[in-house]
């Protein structure tokens, strides 16, 4: 049975979809006009149609509907991971970091307690002389001190030099725990990057090994191609299905790590694919920058720390002196009377005078300068040679693509095509196979080879791929 059906539908026809134009928002808008435009032409009078060609519109048009109301936030979410945005979040959710901070704030607070004064003490005294002495018996409160000790060494502002020279050697090791992060981001994300590009890669080999065993199939059964070689190329097939489990294997390890870094539930993350050498900055811009290392910046301050550490030692070797302000109660004249009493207390440094403090801290302040020579020398020569073995790996890789890969795509090329004709025979065409994908596995293995000495490049060089606030610069 036909029925007519006017081109927006009625809600007593056959209903197109359960929603309605005026109820659909957005993209679901913008894909239901689409649909209605590609119906339009057809459509120009009324459409006639029966009810198996009215269901089949039916379903395009809630598919059409359903793709638009997930379709937005899918495309959202399918951004692909860039080092950057990896970078970002394990930042964002590393507890290293939180805990380099927290050590910032602690830091915060032994400078404000470095400059604060000793405390007064107060001493109460009672006994029952006075009862004694004249008659009326009994214990009473007769005596209140106040003492105070009073630091004139210049022993408070000394540590509060200390204090912030400790407090910036704190804040130095926050970014130096941030390129420890930012490294271990690229490590991560450079391991899932090469992982999917090499069982891509195998995906590929074993589609080859597919066409070729086929077409061994079809030339063994018109009697072209002998049991041998046929067998020849099931034994390839079978080792490309290998080549996959092992990359699957990997990629799952690789996701693994992936996840766990940077806390996240998402089941297959999308990442940017591995198919350029990173770019190679000025060694000379980066030796003048070299002195800015977070790492370096740390050690100098702590240098600083243990510099102002030997001069409180210096004003610890003499105890405060303390002021006192006394009152006391006696019987006086046969009456009872108060009697004010000061003072000035000093330790004598006789026995102890500090001396092992002092030189323990001239100690300490010639570690930190030693540590921070070798730092100097250590990040000196790494940075050259990071620098020299990413050249490296760029011209190799460079040198790579032209003269091994780009010539073993064309003879794989060659080859297959020849198989298909029948004029290469198995061992030349196996040979082509191997050298094809050994050579692009080989080319993956230098593309993370050369981003991971970018990475720990950056990392010698103090270099951030984030900015203080968190983002990409």
């Amino acid at each position: 049975m036909l029925s007519r059906v006017p081109l927006f539908f009625r809600a007593d026809c056959y209903s197109a979809c359960p929603v309605r134009w005026q109820r659909v928002p957005g993209a679901r808008n913008l894909i239901t006009y689409i649909i209605w435009l590609a119906l339009l032409p057809a459509c120009e009078k009324e459409l006639v149609v029966s009810r198996r060609g009215f269901q089949r519109l039916r379903v395009l048009l809630c598919a059409g509907a359903v793709l638009a109301g997930g379709g937005a936030p899918t495309l959202a979410q399918a951004a692909d991971w860039t080092l950057q945005s990896t970078a970002q979040r394990v930042l964002q959710v590393a507890p290293e970091r939180a805990a380099a901070e927290a050590e910032v704030k602690a830091r915060q607070g032994r400078l404000g307690q470095a400059g604060a004064w000793p405390n007064p003490t107060i001493a109460l005294g009672a006994s029952n002389a006075m009862g004694k002495d004249d008659g009326q018996g009994g214990t009473a409160l007769n005596l209140l001190s106040i003492t105070q000790p009073l630091p004139l060494s210049g022993r408070l502002d000394l540590q509060r030099q200390q204090a912030g020279a400790s407090l910036r050697q704190a804040e130095a090791n926050v970014s130096q725990q941030r390129l420890l992060l930012e490294y271990e981001a690229a490590r991560i994300f450079h391991s899932l990057q090469f992982s999917r590009a090499r069982l891509q890669l195998a995906r590929q080999r074993l589609e080859s090994a597919d066409e070729f065993q086929h077409i061994g199939q079809r030339r063994e059964a018109a009697g072209d191609l002998s049991r041998l070689a046929r067998l020849r190329l099931d034994l390839v097939r079978e080792s490309a299905k290998q080549e996959i489990a092992t990359a699957e294997g990997r990629v799952g390890e690789a996701l693994s790590d992936f996840r766990t870094l940077l806390n996240m539930e998402e089941a297959a993350p999308a990442v940017a694919s591995l198919d350029h050498f990173p770019p190679l900055p000025p060694l000379d811009e980066m030796l003048t920058r070299l002195e800015a290392h977070p790492a370096l910046v740390a050690a100098r301050q702590g240098v600083e720390a243990a510099r102002q550490g030997v001069a409180v030692a210096r004003a610890d070797r003499f105890a405060d002196p303390e002021v006192w302000l006394a009152q006391e109660r006696d019987v006086l004249g046969d009456r009872r009377q108060t009697a004010t009493a000061f003072g000035v207390t000093l330790t004598v440094p006789l026995w102890n005078r500090g001396k092992g403090n002092i030189d323990a801290a001239r100690a300490n302040r010639q570690k930190a300068q030693f540590e921070v020579d070798a730092l100097l020398r250590r990040l000196g020569n790494r940075l050259g040679l990071n620098h020299r073995h990413l050249s490296h790996l760029i011209e190799q890789g460079h040198d790579f693509r032209t003269h091994v890969l780009v010539p073993a795509e064309e003879i794989f090329r060659l080859s297959r095509k020849g198989f298909v004709a029948g004029q290469v025979d198995i061992l030349n065409l196996v040979d082509a196979v191997e050298s094809y994908f050994n050579a692009r596995g080989r080319y993956l293995e230098l593309l993370q080879a050369a981003w991971m000495e970018a990475a720990a490049l950056r990392r010698t060089a103090g270099l951030s791929l984030l900015n203080e606030q968190g983002t990409a610069q």
